[in-house]
């Protein structure tokens, strides 16, 4: 039991290095956690991001609309972490905050598929997607 514990912690703490990653710029840091063959579904981005060059075209641009958004703010809620050997599954909520001046706040609900290799994890699918609002009781 104390061993998944520990694996599910080192997961999370890996998830919450790549957020640390974009938050300062580095992008090679944010790189540096996802697999060579890690694809992406962003949440405002349309496209489905497939392989290292994508990736990094990507990230440049999302780097650049944070930095000209404002300092970001942020908090990962896990909901679940399950291992399966050399496998993980990671369901979070991410709310985050940018301020001035191109203030902006939100949450969004992320599921990311890790893969332990050389007693390293790291991510291979990165999933990302809006939280749905109820609809107004008069609908």
């Amino acid at each position: 039991m104390w061993e998944d514990v520990t694996e599910q912690e080192d997961i999370e703490r890996a998830i919450r290095s790549i957020f640390e990653s974009f938050q300062s710029g580095d992008i090679h840091g944010l790189e540096d956690m996802l697999a060579e063959d890690c694809t992406v579904w962003d949440v405002f981005t349309p496209e489905f991001i497939v392989g290292r060059e994508a990736r990094r075209e990507f990230h440049e641009a999302d780097r650049a609309q944070s930095q000209a958004r404002g300092p970001l703010t942020w908090n990962a809620r896990f909901v679940r972490t399950e291992v399966w050997s050399d496998l993980a599954l990671a369901c979070y909520y991410l709310d985050f905050e940018y301020q001035e001046p191109g203030a902006m706040t939100g949450s969004v609900r992320i599921t990311d598929l890790l893969r332990r290799e050389n007693g390293r994890w790291s991510v291979i699918h990165h999933h990302e997607g809006l939280i749905p609002h109820p609809l107004d009781s008069g609908h």
